[in-house]
């Protein structure tokens, strides 16, 4: 009995010890394990604000319940607080890029709401838009005034932008920083694709470059395809955009997209009537080639449309009139493909062609199109029976998309002209 009270006891005793040692591991190796988990977890916050004393999390998209933040943009998945007072550490991803796979990166931000350090932590895209393509963004506030793209990685970059101005937006909603005020100029730019459609892809992203302009724009931008130029220029204390499209039509608006007018009409109308490119003479051969029976006497016409449409003219065939269209959007990788039309006096499309229509074609094999077929549907469409699906393409999304804008753009530019005695030039 007493064998078998010492067995007992002297298992209790080891079982203690054992509990005991557990223990204290948990009690001594618990927080250095919870510290190094932080520091895993925390070391791209401290890489953007090397000067942070630490971080406590105000928001987690993991545990946003427990949060009091209000309008966290899906993209934004942490805001961290930094504990002595210098800012936020605002953790993002995105799948607005080309693969669409998340892209990670921490922005830290300043009492003042300026871009303090970034921290790039997860880049699934196929281009790279440079190492030091997020530092640009230190020292900016939410207006992003200097922010921009990287040319042939739009898709990337935008995305990376977009973000940033997700976390900006969720800091100022709440209260956490104050919002950076936008010049005119800056605005004038960001409504440049929507007032001028054509020098902007599909996602209404800018396709241009900043050119050598006349002395009285600050900034000259032309259209990568050809679509026309665009001139801020100063009006006083401000600034307004005139936009000269390929016909040499122009307009002119302030900051909120209200029409004026400005001394320099005549400067830039001049500039872009020298450097517009002229595609008459490829025009004639493309539109010969896809007439039913040839073409007779071909002559320009002058639009007021701003799309993608670089070229129109009016045709005599027989003792009919038609129309023929070079439309220039943007289709894969923000390459300009040409698409040609020709239309009759009801607005019917005759026929269309475009040579490059799948660009890269060799690259995928997920598409399915017989082009033949596929241009040939679009005999006989109008603008009250176009939709935009008749531009799909399964696998194609973006030649899909380049071929609807063109599209677009054709029926539009039509209506636009004069006819029934009107004057066209």
């Amino acid at each position: 009995m007493k064998n078998s009270l010492k067995t007992i006891l002297a298992s209790v005793a080891v079982f203690l010890v054992f509990a005991l040692v557990l223990t204290g591991i948990n009690v001594f190796a618990g927080p250095l394990i919870e510290k190094n988990g932080s520091a895993q977890l925390l070391a791209p916050l401290f890489e953007a604000m090397p000067e942070a004393k630490g971080f406590t999390p105000i928001y987690t998209s993991a545990d946003a319940a427990s949060s009091s933040l209000q309008n966290v943009a899906p993209t934004v998945t942490g805001i961290y607080e930094e504990e002595s007072g210098l800012g936020y550490a605002v953790t993002l991803s995105t799948t607005e890029g080309y693969t669409g796979e998340p892209m990670e990166f921490v922005m830290a931000v300043d009492t003042e709401g300026k871009i303090v350090g970034t921290a790039l932590t997860a880049y699934p895209e196929t281009k790279d838009f440079g190492a030091d393509y997020p530092a640009t963004y230190i020292g900016q506030d939410s207006a992003l005034a200097d922010a921009t793209l990287v040319a042939g990685v739009t898709y990337s970059s935008a995305a990376f932008k977009n973000a940033v101005t997700d976390g900006f937006t969720t800091l100022i909603e709440n209260g956490l920083v104050k919002e950076g005020v936008k010049g005119d100029d800056q605005l004038l730019l960001e409504l440049l694709p929507t007032e001028f459609t054509g020098m902007a892809n599909p996602e209404g992203v800018l396709q241009a470059e900043e050119v050598e302009g006349p002395a009285c724009a600050v900034k000259t931008l032309k259209a990568l395809n050809g679509s026309g130029f665009a001139f801020l220029i100063p009006n006083g204390e401000s600034y307004v955009m005139a936009m000269v499209n390929a016909f040499g039509t122009i307009k002119i608006t302030d900051a909120v997209g209200n029409a004026v007018d400005v001394d320099a009409i005549a400067e830039v109308l001049d500039f872009a009537a020298a450097n517009q490119e002229s595609t008459e003479k490829a025009d004639l051969k493309k539109l010969t080639s896809l007439a039913p029976d040839g073409i007779g006497e071909m002559t320009a016409l002058k639009l007021d449309t701003f799309g993608c449409v670089t070229a129109a003219y009016a045709i005599e065939f027989g003792e009919e009139t038609l129309y023929g269209f070079r439309a220039t959007p943007f289709a894969y990788a923000n390459e300009t493909v040409a698409v040609y039309y020709i239309v009759d006096a009801s607005g019917a499309i005759v026929a269309m062609n475009c040579a490059d229509l799948i660009l890269h074609g060799e690259y995928f094999s997920g598409y399915e199109l017989n082009e033949k077929e596929y241009k040939a549907g679009f005999a006989g469409l109008t603008a009250d029976t176009w939709t935009g699906e008749q531009a799909f393409v399964s696998g194609a999304t973006m030649t899909t998309d380049a071929i609807r804008t063109a599209t677009d753009d054709i029926f539009a530019a039509f209506a636009s002209i004069p006819m029934e005695g009107g004057e066209t030039e």
